[in-house]
């Protein structure tokens, strides 16, 4: 587990007691920042999951690995040299 799951997992929880403590107190900013929370930190786990995902792709085929970041080095350098024009 890296450090944006372990920080995912922890703003999620962490949101879902905002969220609770808001309900709790008749708080909406409160429930809402805890929803906005748990969101994010869905998101920064998922994050932290795609990492996880390419490098233990990385690790069992790193030649694929290598092909698939030479041909997305050379899709953004002909993107990039499209916006100068």
């Amino acid at each position: 587990m890296n450090k944006d799951q372990l920080a995912g997992a922890a703003n999620d929880v962490a949101g879902r007691v905002q969220q609770a403590a808001g309900a709790l107190t008749d708080d909406d900013s409160l429930h809402v920042e805890g929803v906005a929370r748990e969101i994010g930190g869905k998101a920064r786990q998922a994050y932290g999951d795609a990492v996880e995902n390419v490098r233990a792709y990385a690790e069992r085929k790193p030649i694929g690995a290598i092909a698939a970041g030479v041909g997305v080095g050379v899709l953004i350098g002909m993107l990039l040299s499209r916006r100068g024009d």
